[in-house]
């Protein structure tokens, strides 16, 4: 009776692993077989779940823009229009010499109008905003959203991280307006930058 008992009870395990997918297949495949460089190769579909949003997309090309200030694309995501100068702009500066120092809040930021600035002005601010053009801005991944467009023109809000060709890290925080087509400006791109 034992035996024909512990037999069953063999046969429902081997039944349950099966069912369950516990096998060599998927997850559990063995090291170097197909299934387990498939399953390790296939990524996430959460894994960057707003890399194509219109409003992370609209700062990452802002990024590439300003590496390359002359062609003027950059106006497409930052207003530096001399008519409407009031359009402000939030960022960190790094250094006394670039615009709005010494108006710097206690987080380190500053708001400063693009219209006003001089050439000089704008090439300091277009080089802090890409930290010297060294920013790599198709790594920009958002960290956390704060607040997101829901098809009709509103105010976007996320953090994200982005990598410099050293290989560091760079955390921020980026706002802005979007509308349901992806149109839209930027006017806050800040970094964590340490106190003085």
């Amino acid at each position: 009776m034992n035996t024909r008992s512990q037999v069953a009870a063999i046969a429902l395990m081997a039944a349950s692993l099966t069912l369950t997918g516990c096998t060599k297949d998927g997850d559990h495949a063995e090291p170097g077989s197909p299934d387990h460089v498939s399953a390790a190769a296939s990524p996430s579909p959460s894994a960057a779940p707003f890399a194509n949003a219109p409003w992370r997309l609209q700062v990452v090309h802002l990024l590439e823009a300003l590496r390359t200030p002359q062609d003027g694309t950059y106006r497409t995501w930052m207003s530096d229009d001399a008519t409407y100068w009031t359009d402000s702009f939030v960022y960190t500066p790094r250094s006394t010499s670039e615009p709005g120092w010494d108006r710097r809040n206690y987080e380190g930021m500053t708001v400063t109008y693009p219209g006003k600035l001089t050439p000089a002005e704008k090439d300091l601010l277009f080089k802090s905003l890409t930290r010297d053009n060294r920013t790599i801005a198709s790594t920009l991944t958002v960290d956390r959203v704060e607040q997101q467009p829901d098809g009709t023109r509103q105010d976007y809000w996320f953090t994200f991280k982005v990598q410099s060709s050293d290989g560091d890290w760079l955390t921020g925080r980026a706002m802005g307006h979007s509308d349901e087509k992806g149109n839209g400006r930027v006017n806050h791109l800040s970094y964590d930058v340490k106190s003085p």
